[in-house]
């Protein structure tokens, strides 16, 4: 499974993706299965794409920081990173913790966070009806967010803008599973 993959997912590789995977891997402790995940996965590729693909200062760095507060959110924390009503407020509040950038073309940082705000709507989409049964706020089972009107202002933001780095990845099915 992981040969043909893998060597797909790596034409769109970020400088370093496997270092930063090893090391996320020590730091958060992950498991195998989630460190493959990680190395798989399509959002943390973005996070650590986009300071490269717009041409940032110390790209390396901001893609660590922000690879390491994604992962912290994931690993744990909830009690503090899960969505609250005062996110509500934007579709990109959310976002806010990693998506401070040293320089870079502003474009294109606007592209990569336009994705990431997709993908989490989407997110929000696929456990709108285990939040509700959770009791888990979800802002599309609030009625702050309209889903449909959503999805179709960042679908047409992200076909607007193009890159050849981040539109390497966000359109990569074999990038769908992961975290």
């Amino acid at each position: 499974m992981k040969s043909i993959e893998s060597l797909q997912l790596k034409k769109f590789e970020i400088p370093e993706w496997n270092y930063l995977v090893e090391e996320s891997k020590s730091v958060f402790h992950l498991t195998e299965s989630e460190s493959e995940r990680l190395y798989e996965s399509k959002t943390a590729r973005i996070i650590a794409a986009i300071p490269f693909a717009a041409g940032c200062k110390d790209a390396e760095r901001t893609a660590i920081l922000h690879l390491c507060a994604y992962i912290a959110e994931l690993k744990g924390f909830q009690k503090f990173c899960s969505h609250l009503p005062s996110d509500d407020e934007s579709i990109y509040k959310r976002l806010d913790m990693i998506s401070h950038f040293n320089g870079g073309d502003k474009q294109v940082i606007e592209h990569g966070m336009d994705m990431l705000a997709l993908i989490m709507l989407k997110g929000y989409k696929a456990s709108q009806e285990a939040d509700a049964q959770n009791g888990i706020y979800n802002p599309l089972n609030s009625g702050a967010w309209d889903y449909e009107a959503a999805e179709k202002l960042l679908e047409a933001k992200i076909k607007n803008h193009h890159n050849f780095i981040l539109d390497g990845i966000f359109y990569n099915p074999l990038a769908e599973r992961g975290w």
